[in-house]
């Protein structure tokens, strides 16, 4: 365990350095004064639009359909012309860096941003974990899609700590019935203000927990944050029930052109200062988020569309922060997959997350804990990147039988999109 301890204690030292003084002591209290100021939020809107060459909008708070025969960009132009929507470099965008984004939509992207992008990534989230009532250096768990541990460790702990960030990092990839019990006396002894975890992560420990008749008996915890997935109405209920606090969700995407946020009365706001957001009428009283960044100074990502459906909701919030309520977010919803041994398989996309050569990708159960990963190759695609797509699986998914098909194309659906995760389970 000290190896992955290590790792991730220095991983904080250096991210804390580089983004997380500067998000905190900067950019939050800025930030802060966005949630309740009318005037505030209309001078940080237009202070970010001259910067990024942006038109001034005149209502910074409203959230306007997409104007008839405006024009809007997709995942697929900016992966077949990236370079295309590359600003010059200029002072304060020198240094850049590339994110990846995890494909869980099948079609893995790469977005090159610029440092201020990533702090100001980081001062939008402390803004979040202060809804929930955290303070800086308070203890907090992660349930997500890093490798912690060992693929089988010795010691049956299946969890590391990031000791400066005060963070207990747990394994997504080895919650099952016979492990979840470790799980909660080890968030019990840690006790953290602040559980992060996917929503099926965090879904499988509280079903455990109640099909044992127990709650949580952590004393210190404030909240639990999801993203990555949508959570359902009946699951989110026994979250919270099970833990005893609020769920507040976190809707992004690595494109860094909308995000939406849970407060502590439930209610999802759309954040106006992030992003300028457009809507996209679907035709069924939901829209497609369509967003501009205000953050990223090297990728001009203008009228992007996310592919990600919302309904408005009405009113101001009971919370008194004046961003725009939304009612319901659809997409992102993730299948679980239960193997032979018990693990709960939730979200699986990191396994594409980076692979260039991959145009697209599926993942197909065939039960028995063998899965076969459907890829659409572009033309350097080799027998190393296959080899490669293969380590990430089995990194992640140890001790199954995993092999690589390559398609020319995987098969739609109705609504034009394909399941990423595919049971097709033998009979």
């Amino acid at each position: 365990m000290w190896k992955y301890s290590l790792k991730f204690s220095l991983r904080s030292l250096l991210r804390d350095a580089v983004r997380g003084v500067a998000a905190r002591t900067l950019l939050y209290p800025e930030l802060a004064r966005n949630e309740r100021s009318a005037a505030a939020l209309a001078d940080y809107v237009a202070a970010r639009c001259r910067l990024l060459g942006l038109p001034v909008p005149a209502q910074p708070n409203a959230v306007p359909m997409v104007a008839d025969g405006a024009a809007t960009m997709a995942k697929a132009d900016v992966r077949g012309t990236p370079q295309r929507y590359l600003r010059p470099r200029g002072l304060g965008t020198l240094l850049r860096n590339k994110i990846k984004t995890s494909g869980s939509s099948g079609q893995p992207l790469t977005v090159v941003q610029d440092l201020a992008c990533v702090v100001r990534e980081e001062a939008f989230i402390h803004r979040h974990l202060r809804w929930m009532g955290y303070q800086p250096g308070q203890r907090r768990a992660w349930i997500r899609g890093d490798v912690v541990c060992d693929a089988r460790p010795a010691d049956g702990r299946y969890w590391c700590y990031d000791w400066p960030g005060k963070m207990l990092m747990m394994s997504s990839y080895h919650l099952a019935g016979a492990t979840i019990g470790a799980y909660c006396d080890e968030l019990r002894r840690y006790d953290p203000v602040i559980i992060h975890a996917y929503p099926s992560s965090i879904a499988a420990i509280a079903a455990w927990l109640h099909a044992q008749g127990r709650r949580y008996e952590g004393g210190a915890l404030r909240g639990i944050m999801t993203s990555s997935e949508t959570m359902d109405a009946d699951v989110r209920a026994q979250v919270e029930a099970v833990f005893g606090v609020k769920v507040f969700d976190w809707y992004g995407q690595a494109e860094r052109v909308a995000a939406i946020a849970n407060c502590e009365h439930g209610s999802y706001h759309l954040l106006t200062d992030y992003s300028m957001v457009e809507l996209l009428d679907n035709g069924d009283g939901t829209a497609e988020l369509v967003g501009t960044s205000l953050n990223n100074r090297a990728t001009a990502l203008v009228r992007y569309r996310t592919g990600d459906l919302v309904r408005m909701g009405e009113g101001p919030c009971a919370c008194g922060r004046q961003f725009p309520v939304v009612a319901a977010i659809g997409g992102r919803k993730e299948r679980v997959i239960t193997l032979p041994d018990g693990r709960q398989i939730g979200r699986l996309d990191h396994v594409f997350k980076g692979a260039d050569q991959v145009v697209e990708g599926q993942i197909v159960y065939r039960g028995r804990a063998r899965f076969e990963l459907n890829v659409v190759a572009a033309a350097g695609f080799s027998a190393a990147d296959e080899a490669e797509l293969v380590d990430n699986f089995l990194l992640r998914v140890p001790n199954v039988t995993v092999s690589v098909n390559r398609v020319a194309a995987i098969p739609r659906g109705a609504n034009g999109k394909f399941e990423f995760i595919s049971l097709q389970e033998a009979a």
